[in-house]
């Protein structure tokens, strides 16, 4: 992308312009180089000053500008001089047109809210965003995070469905808050992992630095120390407050599986996610078969097929969709 494309682009994110796809591509830039996020911030520092342009000193650039277009249509020209002529009226318009983008773009608006950007993971996909702050956040498959494009001075929030880890820039002044369906999360700057999927059977977070306060809706607030993590289930809203294990928690992110006496049937989510496949069971007890195995980066067809060296279970694939089954003469 040229200079004056991106820098085109970043301005219109800044102003609150751009599609979801436009942010998509945007945050992926910022996260494949540290001098892409270098360039971001000069960006954002250069459109930050002309933010202080006065209605009034644009509004005389462009007297100017159509005075100077005015007396050379006034002014007139040999017939050698037409081609000329016309690439300095499309020069012209096209400052013009500059100068009235800058206008629309640099000029104060009121507005009654905070504009929200989304970024939504599909099975099998990760993605790093780097917020306003210089949070950084890496959000899992089959997520959804939820943010302003600019935060206000008072607080920080973001929403989020699914899994994502923070590494939270401090500002002790501005609370950074992750809301989930069960529960907030407030911060000052720490690293923690946030799991809310609304099909799993409990919110969870994990803190690795830093102290996070946990608020269910309603309820008492948890302060978490790091090496901890608290669930929330979702049925019940009961709290299971226990020491994390890292590669658990946060193996997802180099895609790491790890199954510890659990049932497949909620195993199968986390599955399905990294994998982009559907998991269907015949029958309840291939669902209520606990698994106890880890896989790191493996292919699923290896990790279906670990799965079922018990022989207890057995599995064929039909495109997308897994179907699993106890095999005969088993209970």
């Amino acid at each position: 992308m040229r200079e004056q494309e991106l820098y085109l682009l970043v301005t219109r994110y800044l102003s609150g312009q751009t599609s979801d796809a436009e942010n998509a591509w945007l945050m992926d830039w910022m996260a494949a180089d540290k001098r892409n996020q270098q360039d971001f911030d000069e960006i954002k520092r250069v459109w930050q000053e002309h933010q202080r342009t006065t209605d009034e000193q644009v509004g005389q650039a462009l007297s100017v500008l159509r005075a100077r277009i005015a007396a050379d249509e006034q002014r007139p020209a040999p017939v050698k001089s037409k081609r000329v002529q016309l690439y300095w009226f499309a020069a012209a318009a096209g400052i013009l047109g500059m100068v009235l983008t800058t206008w629309y773009l640099f000029t104060p608006k009121p507005t009654n809210h905070l504009l929200s950007l989304k970024v939504v993971t599909r099975p099998g996909e990760k993605k790093t965003i780097v917020l306003e702050d210089s949070t950084r956040v890496i959000l899992g498959p089959e997520s959804e995070l939820s943010y302003p494009a600019a935060f206000d001075k008072h607080n920080r929030t973001v929403s989020v469905k699914g899994q994502a880890y923070f590494e939270v820039s401090q500002a002790p002044h501005q609370p950074f808050v992750v809301e989930t369906s069960l529960l907030s999360v407030q911060v000052l700057g720490t690293h923690f992992n946030v799991q809310a999927d609304p099909k799993a059977p409990a919110n969870t977070v994990a803190l690795l630095e830093g102290a996070v306060k946990v608020k269910l809706k309603g309820e008492k607030t948890y302060l978490l120390k790091p090496g901890q993590e608290i669930s929330v289930d979702s049925h019940t809203n009961q709290i299971a407050l226990n020491p994390l294990d890292s590669t658990s928690v946060l193996g997802w992110q180099q895609n790491v599986l790890v199954f510890k006496n659990e049932e497949f049937g909620s195993a199968a989510a986390r599955i399905e996610k990294m994998y982009g496949v559907k998991i269907v069971f015949n029958n309840g007890e291939a669902a209520a078969t606990h698994l106890y195995a880890q896989f790191k980066n493996e292919p699923l067809d290896a990790v279906m097929a670990a799965i079922c060296t018990s022989g207890v279970l057995t599995y064929r694939q039909q495109g997308d969709t897994i179907y699993v089954n106890m095999k005969k003469g088993t209970k």
